[in-house]
């Protein structure tokens, strides 16, 4: 079973709340220790799937100029063994992922949406590299392309942040996604300028129109890059999966484009538009399906609030562009 370390600095004041609240997560061990006679500082190993609920009722104390701090560590091994952790090495189950807290999570997106020099370079390589593999038709260029497009983060970030009204980290999220997007499009445009481009090529022609099973792979990435996101496990192959959906359009769009090819370049924008509006809506549904809420009564419904508003959004959204989607496949 996954464990964590959970490490509390608190006033001395706060101490029979905190150590209440940690009984409560049944830890399998404690320690406290003063630091100067007014602090302590209290270590609890626990169960992980108790990490969401303490963080929970600790949020609430952690307000004020004397509030305690909390860090959560990861837990590679711990002895001597639990009796369930015993029972999971038996089973062979003990790479199972845990819930992560909306605490957790919140504060994780945050950190890896930030436009970096890294996601910039990452972007523009991937780009590269894709639109290499379309032009030859290499359909193992393209998934390494996929590999390392860092499309992922911001997408789950800015579902995150509809399903929780967190205005800030949506705009981080649509800051990053949008710097990724225009550096993706500019340099497809100058291969698609510099490279002999094919509207027939079955790579670039197949991501030209859209059909139910686009919107289908579309919304089943979301969903995944969600679910991985909230339980714990590694998120880097399902963000391969989100990038299925969304860089391979994108770059055909641009390269036809680049090219002259408008026509054709509608189609592979349009498919990219819709890719992202069912990569969002599948996002807010699975976070709001996992129980990602603010704690306060008043935030609670100001999230449902936003959350409801940005299903509707993508399901506007994506109406409107299969509705493009038609008129353009009838032309």
């Amino acid at each position: 079973m996954p464990q964590r370390m959970i490490e509390i600095v608190f006033a001395a004041a706060h101490r029979p709340k905190i150590e209440a609240v940690v009984a409560e997560a049944t830890p399998r061990m404690v320690w406290t220790v003063a630091t100067d006679g007014k602090r302590f500082n209290m270590r609890a190993l626990i169960n992980g799937t108790h990490v969401p609920a303490l963080l929970e009722a600790l949020e609430p104390l952690c307000n004020g100029d004397d509030a305690p701090q909390v860090v959560v560590y990861n837990v590679e091994a711990a002895l001597p063994l639990a009796e369930e952790d015993e029972d999971s090495a038996a089973d062979g189950d003990g790479d199972r992922g845990e819930g992560v807290s909306r605490i957790e999570l919140v504060d994780r997106l945050a950190e890896e949406s930030q436009l970096t020099p890294v996601y910039a370079w990452m972007v523009a390589l991937s780009s590269v590299v894709a639109a290499v593999g379309l032009v030859r038709g290499n359909i193992a260029v393209i998934v390494g392309a996929m590999v390392i497009a860092p499309l992922l983060v911001p997408n789950m970030t800015l579902a995150l942040a509809a399903t929780l009204a967190d205005v800030r980290l949506g705009l981080k999220a649509i800051r990053t996604g949008a710097i990724g997007v225009m550096i993706a499009v500019a340099l497809g445009m100058l291969a698609g300028w510099a490279l002999d481009v094919d509207p027939s090529a079955p790579e670039i022609a197949g991501r030209t129109t859209v059909g139910m099973l686009d919107l289908a792979l579309a919304l089943a990435a979301g969903a995944a890059g969600a679910l991985a996101m909230t339980s714990g496990v590694s998120a880097a192959l399902v963000g391969v999966m989100v990038a299925v959906a969304l860089l391979p359009p994108l770059i055909a769009s641009a390269l036809l484009a680049g090219a002259g090819h408008w026509q054709p370049a509608l189609g592979a924008l349009l498919l990219y538009a819709a890719n992202v509006a069912s990569v969002n809506l599948a996002g807010i549904v699975v976070f709001l399906g996992r129980g990602l809420t603010p704690q306060r009564w008043w935030e609670k419904r100001r999230a449902q609030r936003a959350a409801w508003a940005g299903m509707g959004f993508w399901v506007l959204t994506l109406a409107i562009v299969v509705g493009a989607i038609v008129v353009h496949n009838g032309r």
